[in-house]
């Protein structure tokens, strides 16, 4: 469950990074936007690969 929250948590993280990708004023802002969205969905895909790497070695040994 505590890996639910964390994935819950960046879904909001991207979605506000979203807002303020539609909000922004100048390219600058898009990209800073941009940016903030890679790092959260890039942090979501670590966890959830270090999961299922913890899953597979469970399952293989």
């Amino acid at each position: 469950m505590e890996l639910l929250k964390e994935i819950d948590t960046i879904i909001e993280e991207v979605k506000d990074e979203a807002g303020n990708f539609k909000a922004a004023e100048s390219t600058a802002d898009e990209i800073e936007a941009l940016k903030e969205m890679l790092d959260a969905l890039m942090r979501g895909a670590r966890q959830v690969q270090e999961k299922i790497d913890l899953y597979n070695d469970r399952r293989y040994r």
